[in-house]
């Protein structure tokens, strides 16, 4: 396998990213999840940020991770010459199973060619803001 199979998520203790794998655990307080780093040893994390690598990095070599915010530019058919650049979140839909980026009532699924260039621009747990950026043809 080459894929790299990595997680990340927000501290519990003091709110910063923390890198690694996964794993989760029943103890007192429910199940409590974990990030497990090979500096730190394993970090609680809260639950709604934690996120997957999607195995694809950025037009600036940064890794992309279910909740990112990212900028999308393609080709608007080839025959124009223009480029729409839209803004989307990064999930895992279960029903195509793979990693797409939500658009309005449907998805748009990750591609690593066809000249797609992916910017990620923020987070959803930081930056939902960034979600109401327009479309723009340029």
């Amino acid at each position: 396998m080459n894929r790299e199979i990595k997680f990340r998520g927000k501290k519990t203790d003091n709110n910063e990213w923390v890198y690694g794998g996964y794993f989760s655990s029943s103890e007192e307080e429910g199940l409590v999840h974990y990030i497990f780093c090979s500096i730190n040893g394993a970090e609680p994390v809260i639950p709604e940020t934690l996120g997957q690598f999607t195995g694809l990095k950025d037009k600036n070599g940064k890794d992309i991770y279910e909740g990112d915010i990212v900028v999308y530019d393609r080709g608007v058919g080839n025959w124009t010459g223009k480029r729409m650049s839209t803004t989307h979140e990064i999930v895992f839909n279960d029903e195509v199973f793979a990693f797409v980026m939500n658009y309005q009532n449907s998805y748009i699924k990750l591609r690593k060619h066809w000249n797609y260039i992916y910017e990620v621009v923020g987070n959803i747990h930081e930056n939902p803001e960034l979600l109401s950026i327009p479309t723009a043809v340029l």
